[in-house]
């Protein structure tokens, strides 16, 4: 699983040379001079970094590229699609001005590293970083309160430009799963809660339950219908010098749904990022309703249910965190007895966003346990 990462870096190395002599068009002496298997890179996938040099057309080349592989054991999603996601990417680098990785290959053969594994380029650039979280310490600290203000705002301009894009032109409707009729909140609260259904198999969560019994009561009309990315968030960017958006990252929860849905994901953060975790906003940051009001000004777009989608935020963030508690406590990065599954900083969030009780036990998270 990516949460705990178990691939050796030497045993990579050796792999992913011999695979890349073959990938690579008239390629000799193909070496691997640099690898690195970051431990903070990602939740639901283990990503490699790692260099290539070798011979073609006479001379010396070099690339530096990224894999992304699904997990050997159960992961945090059920059943992670490399497939999708790498012609997701494609559509969006040939179709939109959102900046993406350029996809290379794409290997289904799991037993080369443990599972399927996507290739792509390595942008320069940083990440706000979540272990530890990027509010507390880091280069986003460091920067002015200027300089952070402009990361958001390039982050949500990022954001509207995707938003615009025709999800019939990007021919992403693969993404929309015919099990749960048409796309929209309906399809999204029925796939949620399935997946919640899946990940309690060992324990169910009271708090959990009201959330969705609350969602399901509630549920707003469906408005346009967008590609979403799904998982939108700053510690999903790489970030140029001058905060613009070098690249936007982590894919697999990328949907059709309303521009709400990433919204409403976007704020949640903001507040997960401060009260969540137990730390004032930093100066420059700007506040969720600013968030809201810069959203609006760049798309023309109401947003009239944006509460609702933060609260569905919520609840699919708190899902997330307690399959990784009960990933952290089987992998032995945590006690038995960890109260995580129920009780941290997103469950802690959930409660206070739909008024319910205050989880149970220790509250625990996985920063410093990687």
């Amino acid at each position: 699983m990516a949460v705990l990462n178990h691939l050796d870096e030497t045993a990579t190395r050796t792999t992913l040379t011999h695979w890349l002599s073959k990938k690579l068009d008239g390629a000799s002496n193909v070496e691997i001079p640099a690898i690195s298997i970051p431990a903070s890179a990602g939740m639901s996938m283990t990503t490699i970094l790692f260099s290539v040099s070798y011979d073609a057309e006479g001379r010396r080349r070099e690339l530096d590229l990224v894999a992304r592989v699904t997990p050997a054991t159960p992961g945090i999603f059920r059943e992670p699609d490399l497939a999708a996601e790498f012609a997701l990417l494609t559509a969006v680098a040939e179709h939109t001005a959102v900046p993406v990785p350029r996809v290379r290959w794409l290997e289904d053969d799991p037993a080369l590293l443990g599972g399927p594994f996507l290739v792509m380029d390595r942008v320069d650039g940083r990440v706000p970083g979540d272990d530890p979280p990027f509010v507390s310490e880091g280069w986003v600290v460091d920067l002015s309160p200027a300089e952070r203000g402009r990361l958001f705002d390039n982050a949500l301009g990022a954001l509207a430009e995707l938003h615009d894009a025709d999800p019939k032109v990007l021919g992403v409707e693969f993404l929309h799963s015919s099990e749960f009729r048409e796309p929209g909140i309906a399809h999204q609260l029925a796939e949620w809660r399935q997946f919640y259904d899946w990940t309690a198999e060992s324990g169910r969560i009271a708090n959990i339950e009201a959330a969705y019994e609350w969602l399901e009561e509630h549920r707003p009309d469906d408005d346009e219908l967008v590609l979403c990315w799904g998982d939108a968030r700053l510690g999903n960017i790489i970030f140029g010098a001058d905060q613009s958006v070098a690249a936007v990252l982590d894919w697999e929860m990328a949907t059709i749904a309303s521009p709400q849905l990433d919204l409403g994901w976007f704020v949640l953060f903001v507040r997960y990022y401060s009260e969540g975790i137990g730390v004032p906003l930093l100066k420059g940051l700007p506040t969720r309703d600013a968030v809201i009001a810069r959203y609006r000004e760049l798309t023309g777009r109401s947003a009239a249910d944006v509460d609702y989608y933060e609260r569905f935020a919520a609840y699919r963030l708190a899902i997330i965190m307690a399959r990784i508690g009960r990933l952290m406590i089987s992998g032995g990065a945590l006690p038995e007895d960890s109260a995580m599954p129920a009780n941290n900083p997103a469950s802690q969030v959930l409660a206070r966003l739909f008024d319910l009780p205050a989880p149970e036990g220790a509250e625990a998270n996985y920063i410093g346990h990687r």
